[in-house]
């Protein structure tokens, strides 16, 4: 009877171990296709990370531009060019514009390091500056004085001009896009 039992169970073995190697191989072949889509959607994460990073290097250059047609004593106004979308993204309506411009991230920072302009040259940037309105405020500015009691005095007023800053970026190599709307205030 022992016999015949020896007998039946000739091969279980490898028949289990050949069960185990595919359940294995089969766990294995799906850990490493999650690994590579976990990769991507990494990629991907990035690559929209980056594309905010540069709409908002668009922003700064404008401010920059603002900045610096201010500091000539020029105060930007609007021209007769109008533009109602950037970057596919529809601005509402036809909105009419001081500047418009646009750059690749990796000219714009003058990035020299090799690996760093191969993400870089990917980026672009694209901004259009709009005059959007002014205002008086009335008590602040020069002559302003603070004493060690409680009395605070003003004399003086000044204009503040307001400014919107539309700026996008396109970049990586799927063409992400990414848009960021910004109001800058300048004081006269």
């Amino acid at each position: 009877m022992s016999k015949t039992k020896k007998t039946n169970e000739k091969g279980f073995a490898m028949i289990l171990a050949l069960v185990l190697l595919l359940v294995m191989t089969l766990m294995g072949t799906i850990l490493v296709v999650n690994a590579s889509g976990q990769s991507e959607v990494t990629t991907v994460s990035e690559t929209g990370n980056q594309t905010f990073l540069s709409a908002e290097t668009g922003v700064e250059s404008a401010s920059r531009w603002i900045y610096s047609e201010v500091a000539k004593g020029k105060f930007p106004k609007n021209g007769n060019s109008s533009v109602s979308s950037l970057c596919g993204y529809n601005l509402g309506s036809n909105i009419k514009f001081a500047k418009n411009y646009y750059n690749v991230v990796s000219n714009e920072m003058d990035v020299k390091n090799t690996a760093e302009k191969r993400i870089y040259d990917k980026q672009k940037f694209y901004y259009i500056v709009t005059e959007f309105g002014q205002s008086t405020v009335a008590d602040v500015g020069a002559g302003g004085t603070v004493s060690s009691g409680t009395n605070y005095g003003t004399a003086g007023g000044q204009m503040t001009y307001f400014y919107k800053i539309y700026s996008c970026a396109v970049g990586g190599d799927n063409n992400q896009k990414a848009m960021v709307e910004v109001i800058v205030g300048v004081a006269s």
